[in-house]
């Protein structure tokens, strides 16, 4: 059976390449290709499965390769030539020996049709690989271009801002017995001030991308950080009737860190809660000790400093989005110059800040929040989570 069914294939092999071809003209498979399959079918047809198996992987291998558009033009020309060949079978032979027939050819086909997926595949997923690594260099080059932009950009503001100021300090002085033009230049200074404190952002920022932030780690008490940092917002809580507590605090938090960086991360903190707390309601610090049992002779475990607001909430698919840089999450239109209007937005720069200095001390924030919703005011709690350490880091 099997030398016969060669000899047919052989004699069928012109008209089942032409028609296949016929019905596919699309195809980046030529009647050349097509017809050294119908060869490697006749030559291999009623040999043991492990040699048909072989022979069909280095079919794959030499006539597919690498080409993925190749393999699945395969899987479809594979599926036309079965049927043709069913058909054929069918018509030149009687039901029972078509069967035999058909059986002979079944695993050589089916071992090609299974090659021809799996170079598929493999070849999608490689592709899919090779792109993903080409997106991600590309979004680091990105990422890397926009900090060193934000960087230069923060740099040649500040020269033109000082000079405004220089011109508006001769204002001032000319204008000193003109009450109403020092109310303008008055607006003129609370502008630079702002200025200047969204130029220190952009600078801090793009030092924190770079890990370039110099840290002046000296012995530090947490707790006199805190209530400083609280002392010195609390003029903004009362411009918007909020009240700003204090809860507990352990005794004895000490630790070493950069005093200067981390009140500005709890400063950044602390005026977020307010940004986004109604009038009249109130902010909360608490703190709790935490992690003890990872104490080593390094660090005596962490402190986990929690700013609790009554505000409006974040929704969970944002708790991550507020610590990305320009992550603001405020209304456009709100945006103003002020430190302090109800959801007032900016730049979304603070929160980045904060996380970034924290994360220099080896410590995490992070952000909890039941959800957002204007009417009820759910609220939301910042976790600044640091280690208390036995001795200044290296």
């Amino acid at each position: 059976m099997p030398e016969n069914l060669k000899l047919w294939l052989r004699q069928q092999s012109a008209a089942i390449c032409l028609d296949t071809h016929h019905q596919l003209p699309a195809m980046g498979i030529s009647e050349d290709q097509i017809s050294r399959f119908l060869l490697l079918l006749a030559r291999n047809v009623g040999a043991q499965r492990e040699n048909q198996m072989s022979v069909v992987q280095g079919w794959a291998l030499t006539e597919i390769g690498h080409d993925a558009r190749g393999a699945y033009d395969w899987l479809i020309i594979l599926r036309v030539i079965k049927k043709q060949l069913l058909d054929r079978l069918q018509h030149h032979f009687s039901p029972v020996e078509a069967l035999q027939a058909w059986k002979q050819f079944d695993d050589l086909l089916t071992f090609a049709i299974i090659e021809a997926s799996q170079l598929a595949s493999d070849i999608q997923r490689a592709d899919l690989l090779t792109h993903m690594v080409r997106l991600r260099a590309e979004q680091e080059a990105f990422e890397s271009s926009k900090t060193k932009f934000i960087s230069v950009a923060a740099h040649e503001l500040k020269t033109p801002l000082t000079i405004l100021e220089g011109y508006a300090n001769i204002l001032r002085a000319e204008t000193a017995d003109n009450p109403q033009l020092q109310i303008y230049v008055d607006g003129l200074g609370n502008g630079f001030r702002r200025m200047h404190e969204i130029i220190s952002d952009m600078l801090d920022v793009s030092l924190l991308e770079l890990k370039n932030l110099d840290l002046n780690f000296q012995k530090i008490q947490i707790d006199s950080l805190v209530r400083m940092t609280m002392e010195r917002v609390e003029k903004y809580y009362r411009q918007r009737n909020v009240e700003l507590l204090i809860e507990y605090f352990p005794a004895n938090c000490v630790s070493y860190g950069d005093p200067e960086k981390l009140k500005k991360a709890f400063d950044k903190i602390l005026m977020n809660g307010l940004k986004y707390t109604p009038d009249g309601s109130q902010v909360m610090v608490t703190t709790a000790m935490i992690r003890q049992d990872e104490s080593d002779e390094q660090k005596a475990g962490f402190i986990d400093v929690q700013v609790i607001d009554s505000g409006i909430g974040i929704n969970q698919s944002d708790l991550e989005n507020i610590f990305t840089r320009f992550g603001s999450l405020a209304d456009v239109s709100l945006h103003s110059s002020s430190k302090v209007n109800f959801k007032g937005g900016g730049p979304g720069l603070g929160l980045p800040i904060a996380r970034g200095i924290v994360e220099a001390h080896g410590g995490r924030v992070w952000a909890e929040s039941p959800g957002y919703n204007e009417e009820t005011c759910p609220g939301s709690t910042f976790h600044i989570e640091l280690p208390l350490w036995l001795q200044p880091p290296s």
